[in-house]
């Protein structure tokens, strides 16, 4: 995975494979979203250095059926411009099935063109029953695992951290299956700042997702994430400090979306896990 994708996962945490996860008894829940909506897209221009290195778009489609349930489709995508493309071409999609109810996963799929790298991805995700499925996955040990209940994949935890509270001062998990990992992802929202990008000025608040391993970011690497202090929380700007430099992902282009309003089935209103 290059960088350019580690950025734009943006929530995408290494995790220890001794960490032990507990798996937690499944129970239906309400997610309230006030946050996007079917019809948002949002471009970012991927500058490494000076260098501008591609965009990536973030889009919101839906909703649409998916085995009996409704579902928001989010797309990720991330091309190398042309000049950077010669040495290093990506075409990266990422695609997340989204529960428009409770807020899980039903089904993730990637497909990765980065230089000479080739890489094709389905996750099934089975909420009920608490497992995945990789259907092309060819070690029989990790073909079914048990995930935490309403795990997200690494899209989906963005747009989920969307609809969270997000106060100032206070620290937030998402659990997530990533990679045929399980793990609570935290989140530390640090300060308000003012900023300015391409698509605009924005009063924003600084979050951090939270590295806890080595590997292309090193032990003093961080992502900083700049989202809008609104109902919103749209991300503006996204900046990473690695061990071969520093990437920043710049909003050049937005357009807004409009959530769905859904009435709850009866189940209890999820409240954000704070520390």
């Amino acid at each position: 995975m290059t960088v350019i994708f580690l950025i734009l996962s943006l929530f995408l945490s290494d995790s220890d494979s001794t960490e032990v996860v507990s798996i937690d008894e499944y129970l239906p829940r309400y997610v309230e979203n006030i946050a996007f909506g079917p019809g948002e897209r949002l471009e970012f221009s991927v500058e490494y250095g000076i260098l501008k290195a591609g965009t990536a778009i973030l889009a919101v489609t839906g909703p649409e059926q998916y085995e009996g349930l409704m579902a928001y489709r989010i797309t990720a995508t991330a091309q190398s411009n042309p000049a950077f493309g010669t040495f290093f071409k990506v075409n990266d999609v990422n695609e997340a099935l989204l529960d428009i109810v409770q807020f899980h996963t039903l089904r993730f799929f990637k497909n990765l063109h980065e230089g000479d790298f080739r890489y094709q991805e389905e996750v099934l995700f089975d909420q009920d029953a608490g497992m995945v499925y990789y259907p092309e996955e060819t070690d029989s040990s990790l073909m079914v695992m048990e995930i935490p209940a309403h795990a997200l994949d690494v899209l989906s935890c963005l747009y989920f951290a969307r609809t969270l509270s997000l106060e100032v001062g206070n620290s937030y998990y998402i659990d997530s299956h990533i990679d045929n990992d399980n793990y609570p992802l935290k989140i530390v929202v640090y300060e308000r700042d003012h900023i300015r990008v391409p698509a605009g000025e924005f009063d924003c608040i600084m979050v951090q997702p939270e590295l806890r391993s080595q590997g292309i970011f090193d032990q003093q690497g961080e992502i900083w994430v700049w989202l809008t202090d609104d109902d919103r929380h749209m991300p503006v700007l996204m900046r990473s400090a690695i061990v071969i430099g520093e990437i920043v992902c710049v909003l050049e282009e937005y357009t807004i979306g409009t959530p769905i309003e859904v009435d709850n089935p009866g189940f209890p209103v999820y409240s954000s896990e704070i520390e």
